[in-house]
């Protein structure tokens, strides 16, 4: 009994391995299929691909790589089908029938039930039987058209061929010539009428042209916009003469045209250099100067591509004439500007001699290098001659620093009567007077709480050197977190400060 159901389990196994080894080779035989088809693709060997991608659909028609594959593949047919249709057109045109019809079933082996395929393969059916009519008679009649005179077609093509030569070497002249004696003899050949159309229009877009020319030249601006405007209704793309008569404009005072044509002009031609400096003769003339002298620099050069007149006449509308009463007022005010000046000076350097500048520059090289201790004594001195807010603030600030307690109280104290420096003076106040146990050291905190409530003057810029030692007297004075009002006082500065 064991032995049969332990036969009975390998028989299973054996059919599941089969059963699944199957699938797997549909599968791998499927992506073969598709890898070839990629290959002929890339070959441009587009029926073969066709034929190999159809049998990876038959195998597995749920892959999204098939169905990938399958959109591009119709992408490239549907191409190739279009090219292959325009080509059997020209060669229908030009009477090579044999050419037509191999293209013309070349399409029918990827759209069987292509209507003008099966059309024009019945025609060229009709044209063969006719020719063979003709071979019966003993007429020669070449394979190619199935027209009696088919000498006179090719030799129609040679002629076409020698003029669309002499076209591109620029000999439009010659070209017509030839044009002209052989749609004489086949003057429904319409390869050789397109030629000679785009001839006579180039010939007479070129008169057009030389008559511009002529009048600008004359400057005769009138005739200039009438002719250019008939040229660019009959070409377009010929964006040079936007150009052309947008300087015709600016010379009639036409300007809004003129910017119009200008803008028309530098979209296709991306041209800076004329663009540019006619925008800002046009702005010049206009009375916009300043736009005229953006207009004027070159940011690459950095340098203005007008003359020097130009940039001087924009300068003085733009700038001095526009505010002219300004610099009247300025120039009246000046010497009262100068006398107060003078005597703001004169009370200033009687406070402040050539020793306090030179001991002003020292203090603050010694601050920067954080050599603070070695100045104290300038500080002072500096401090009690000129008594300046910000000075007394400082010095205050040194002195702490130094632990010299009491000579900080005095600067402090002077500082804090400043509105800006109240609250920051006041701490560090108190912190002096804690520091020498004076009794009324928390009416400092509580000044300087009420002060930092109001944080705008508290804002204030102040060089790095001080807000170093700010910060340094801030750390190392600090205390306990607690609802004391020095505690306060500490955080609300400390917020503004660090």
């Amino acid at each position: 009994m064991i032995k049969q159901i332990f036969f009975k389990k390998i028989i299973i196994v054996i059919c599941m391995f089969f059963m699944t080894n199957n699938v797997f080779a549909i599968s791998s035989q499927a992506s073969e299929y598709l890898r070839k088809a990629r290959v002929y693709l890339s070959n441009k060997n587009l029926k073969a691909a066709e034929a190999y991608y159809q049998r990876a659909q038959e195998i597995d028609s749920e892959s999204k790589d098939i169905a990938n594959f399958g959109e591009t593949l119709k992408k490239e047919i549907e191409e190739y089908v279009q090219d292959l249709s325009r080509q059997a057109f020209v060669y229908m045109q030009e009477k090579n029938l044999p050419k037509a019809e191999s293209l013309y079933k070349e399409i029918l082996l990827f759209f069987p039930e292509d209507k003008e395929a099966i059309a024009q393969l019945e025609e060229i059916k009709k044209v063969n039987t006719k020719i063979k009519e003709y071979k019966k008679q003993g007429i020669a009649v070449s394979s190619s058209t199935g027209r009696t005179f088919d000498l006179n077609a090719y030799s129609a093509i040679s002629e076409y061929n020698r003029a669309y030569a002499f076209f591109k070497k620029g000999d439009r002249k010659k070209a017509l010539e030839i044009l002209n004696e052989m749609l004489s003899k086949e003057a429904n050949y319409k390869a050789a009428q397109s030629l000679k159309e785009e001839i006579e229009k180039m010939n007479e877009l070129d008169d057009i042209i030389e008559k511009a020319e002529t009048y600008f030249q004359k400057e005769s601006m009138e005739n200039v916009v009438e002719t250019v405007t008939e040229l660019l209704q009959k070409a377009p793309d010929r964006y040079s003469y936007y150009l052309m008569r947008a300087k015709a404009y600016i010379k009639l005072k036409n300007y809004n045209r003129a910017k119009n044509d200008l803008a028309v002009y530098y979209l296709h031609t991306d041209d800076k250099e004329n663009v540019f400096s006619l925008m800002s003769d046009i702005n010049s003339f206009e009375g916009n100067y300043i736009i005229a002298l953006g207009f004027a620099y070159d940011k690459q050069a950095r340098k203005y591509n007008k003359t020097f007149g130009f940039i001087f006449k924009n300068y003085f509308y733009g700038y001095l004439w526009s505010n002219s009463f300004l610099i009247i007022f300025l120039i009246v005010m000046l010497p009262i500007a100068l006398f107060y000046a003078w005597q703001i000076s004169e009370n200033f350097f009687i406070k402040f001699s050539i020793s306090n500048m030179l001991n002003t520059f020292k203090c603050f090289f010694f601050a920067a290098i954080n050599k603070t201790r070695k100045i104290a004594k300038d500080l002072e001195n500096l401090s009690s001659a000129l008594n300046y807010p910000w000075f007394n603030y400082f010095t205050g600030l040194v002195l702490l620093d130094k632990k010299d307690y009491i000579k900080a109280l005095k600067f402090l104290k002077f500082a804090s009567n400043s509105r800006v420096f109240k609250s920051r003076a006041c701490y560090f106040h108190g912190l002096a007077s804690k520091a020498l146990k004076n009794k009324n050291y928390e009416t400092s905190f509580e000044d300087s709480v009420l002060n930092s409530l109001d944080d705008l003057p508290d804002r204030i810029w102040n060089p790095w050197f001080m807000r170093k030692i700010e910060v340094r007297l801030l750390k190392e004075y600090r205390i306990i977190d607690d609802d004391s009002m020095e505690s306060m006082a500490n955080k609300l500065l400390s917020n503004i400060i660090i």
